[in-house]
């Protein structure tokens, strides 16, 4: 399945429904048709309580489908009248891999790179989360060097805590197209004296500004994804490719990723691992985002995130 967070065109409350081509079916609305009472139609009241549902949440949302399918009512939603969110609006957590690709490693790079014995994960806040038609908003003086980082998100569809690798992917709900924006330098407008860390949480900083992790269009089910190591990336910017590279080239694989931080955190439904980027990221060329580019996101089997970049 693909489900989407959506709001219809006369406004309202965020929906959950299934993408289906040029319609959605909003399940709560099927689910109620179809019968299936209210604790189960309660679990289609977001993207985060439908994979938390496991199993059952998700047997529930293929009947209410199963009733849908080859006919109209209430529950037909169609697509160009629709706005879609963040599948996913507010993550409990939102973990990501820092050079997790050695092709980013060694991009602008001249001499040997090192590469670390274990992921190298930082956070954003929920503060930073965008859906697909919102828009990267550029935060101004403080920040004039913007760029984009194409990345596959692992969605958390059951609590995970000291997982092994081997058993982390039964863990996994879905995959969503993630675009880590970050912010190369920082000028806070302020004198202050440059420690030996300060590189680092500059640029961590540079990672959290609003609008700064946009995903969607939807998370696609884990069960609809064969291979999460064999997936084609591409990030383009106004059509023209900047970022293409595989899965399979990541240094650590998903199910490694999930079982070192389940060493330390509790992950939950809904949580976003970010996995990190392949090489052609703006900055190796000094060639930064602009007001009125257009970023588009594409994996495998995921559809095309794509955001419009505006000034702040």
């Amino acid at each position: 399945m693909k489900l989407v967070t959506f709001s219809g065109s006369q406004g309202g409350g965020k929906r959950v429904g299934v993408s289906q081509g040029d319609t959605i079916i909003d399940l709560a609305a099927a689910g109620e048709a179809a019968g299936l009472g209210p604790d189960a139609v309660h679990q289609f009241h977001s993207v985060k309580a439908l994979l938390g549902a496991g199993d059952a949440g998700q047997a529930a949302a293929r009947r209410a489908l199963d009733f849908a399918a080859g006919q109209t009512g209430a529950w037909t939603v169609p697509a160009a009248k629709a706005s879609l969110r963040a599948p996913i609006p507010r993550p409990d957590k939102i973990f990501l891999l820092a050079g997790n690709y050695m092709s980013h490693r060694e991009e602008g790079e001249s001499g040997p790179v090192e590469v670390a014995a274990v992921p190298e994960v930082f956070a954003k806040p929920v503060t930073s989360v965008i859906g697909p038609e919102d828009s990267i908003r550029l935060p101004g003086p403080i920040c004039t060097k913007v760029d984009y980082e194409g990345e596959l998100g692992v969605v958390i569809g059951k609590s995970a805590r000291n997982v092994s690798k081997e058993d982390a992917l039964s863990y996994v709900g879905g995959y969503v197209n993630f675009n880590d924006v970050s912010g190369r330098e920082l000028d806070p407008g302020i004198e202050r004296e440059e420690g030996a860390r300060s590189g680092f949480f500059d640029w961590l900083i540079g990672k959290w500004f609003d609008t700064f992790a946009a995903m969607g269009p939807y998370v696609v089910t884990a069960d609809e994804v064969a291979d999460p190591q064999d997936l084609t990336l591409e990030t383009r910017v106004n059509g023209d490719r900047r970022q293409y590279g595989t899965t399979a080239d990541m240094i650590f694989y998903i199910a490694n990723t999930i079982e070192w931080i389940s060493k330390f955190v509790t992950l939950s439904p809904g949580d976003v691992l970010a996995t990190g980027t392949p090489a052609g990221v703006g900055s190796v060329r000094e060639v930064y985002l602009e007001a009125g580019d257009v970023v588009e996101v594409e994996i495998t089997g995921l559809g095309v995130l794509s955001n419009t970049v505006a000034a702040s």
